[in-house]
């Protein structure tokens, strides 16, 4: 299966400080949902990927993203302004939040393609970005589902998280969060660069890779699916 991807500016080799302001237009779900009810929200909504048009720096481009704020809402259709914050910063991801989000895209993000794989990666994004204990589990702790969702993609979400979170996880991607102080945020996923002088882990990618942004712009890489 491929996937067209354009570069719109020059690929930065990382995602580093807060970007200029990026309008993000959502469309609907890649792979359809899994309606959930949780222990951080009341009633059910949608857990899935995102497919829409992010703009920055003049440029637009197709893009694929999750949800990382499980309290604010958002309307299909509607264009939103927000900014690519760094990890560590007041409305960034946790250094431990980045890393686990990394390990798990590099675990499974770039092989999502159905309902149920789409669903269990957004529950294991909420899960680790909202947790608030070390132990990692849609089903118990802080944060959980309390009705929802398939046992099938229950199962594959914990199933990735006891991945990612194990010490054999390898990391061949980082994670940044899209904020925005009135609308929900959201991540997106960069390939980190080669180390010098070190073999890598990890295979390059077959398939797709979420879209990846920096200061100076906008950028989609493709890959094919195995």
């Amino acid at each position: 299966m491929f996937r067209t991807a354009f570069t719109l500016l020059a690929t930065l080799a990382t995602l580093s400080a807060t970007a200029a302001p990026i309008s993000i237009r959502l469309d609907g779900f890649a792979y359809g949902y899994a309606a959930v009810d949780t222990s951080a929200q009341s009633g059910y909504i949608g857990a899935g990927e995102f497919s829409g048009q992010m703009t920055s720096n003049g440029q637009t481009a197709s893009f694929l993203t999750y949800c990382t704020d499980i309290y604010q809402g958002f309307s299909f259709g509607t264009t939103y302004a927000h900014e690519l914050v760094a990890t560590g910063s007041a409305n960034g991801l946790t250094t431990r939040q980045e890393d686990l989000l990394g390990k798990l895209y590099t675990l499974a993000g770039r092989d999502v393609d159905t309902t149920d794989e789409s669903a269990a990666f957004q529950l294991a994004v909420w899960e680790i970005v909202t947790e608030t204990s070390n132990s990692l589990n849609t089903l118990s702790g802080s944060f959980y589902l309390e009705r929802g969702a398939s046992t099938a993609q229950r199962t594959l979400a914990n199933d990735w998280l006891a991945a990612a979170s194990s010490n054999a996880a390898v990391k061949s991607f980082s994670a940044q969060r899209l904020y925005s102080a009135t609308a929900q945020d959201f991540v997106v996923f960069a390939r980190v660069p080669p180390q010098p002088n070190l073999p890598s882990n990890v295979p390059e990618p077959a398939s797709y890779a979420l879209v990846a942004l920096a200061l100076a712009g906008v950028a989609l890489s493709a890959r094919r699916k195995a």
